[in-house]
């Protein structure tokens, strides 16, 4: 069953253009697939947010699930609105209903905090996702990816891959190499995402990284 779960080294690392291409690859494999933003956080009621972003890139449909107008964490935003926080429990059990392939897009890396004690981990665990982790390509995001995997191997979250993303430039050859060296042997590394203005190319392109794995 393909039940994703994209998360990212950062925030503003490319997770919605990568949601976008794997949902593309997914619906040219044929199968039905929905994108699910889990909480949109930064945007006032009926501004497009993520997943209409990347369900209209992918031509699928698209759901979220929770919003707040604050740019923040899913946390401090609900305190700013005086808000229930979001609850994993809650959260995972609406992607459970969701039929079909399913692209779930958190918000930031893997342990930004939806409540005091409950963090976006806990709804790729509870939902039975596989994950994606999005590494933006930048000085220190090495660190990051090893500390996303190290979470993920501790909190028994199946990994199926990498994405390298030429977020804001395309990167010296030799930089790229050395990433992907470090992090060959940790997970695999489904391919790049080069850098480019045009989001609908570049979800076109991108859809091909995930070829292997949908098919």
């Amino acid at each position: 069953m393909h039940r994703y779960f994209v998360t990212g080294t950062d925030t503003d690392v490319g997770k919605t253009r990568v949601a976008a291409a794997l949902a593309r690859a997914l619906r040219e494999a044929g199968q039905p697939t929905t994108v699910v933003k889990l909480v949109q956080t930064g945007l006032a009621p009926g501004e497009k947010g993520d997943a209409a972003r990347a369900g209209g890139l992918a031509g699928c449909r698209h759901v979220e699930l929770a919003r707040f107008r604050k740019a923040a964490d899913p946390w401090s935003a609900a305190i700013a609105e005086r808000a229930p926080f979001a609850s994993a429990a809650e959260l995972a059990h609406v992607v459970d209903g969701i039929q079909g392939a399913v692209v779930v897009e958190g918000a930031g890396g893997v342990m930004v905090p939806l409540n005091a004690k409950e963090h976006f981990g806990h709804i790729a665990a509870l939902a039975n996702l596989r994950t994606i982790v999005v590494v933006g390509l930048r000085l220190g995001c090495l660190n990051h990816t090893l500390l996303t995997l190290a979470l993920c191997e501790q909190a028994r979250l199946p990994v199926a891959g990498i994405v390298l993303v030429e977020r804001w430039r395309a990167v010296e050859p030799s930089y790229r190499a050395d990433v992907e060296r470090t992090l060959q042997d940790k997970a695999p590394i489904l391919g790049i995402l080069p850098f480019a203005e045009d989001e609908s190319a570049a979800v076109t392109d991108g859809a091909r990284i995930f070829a292997a794995l949908v098919n």
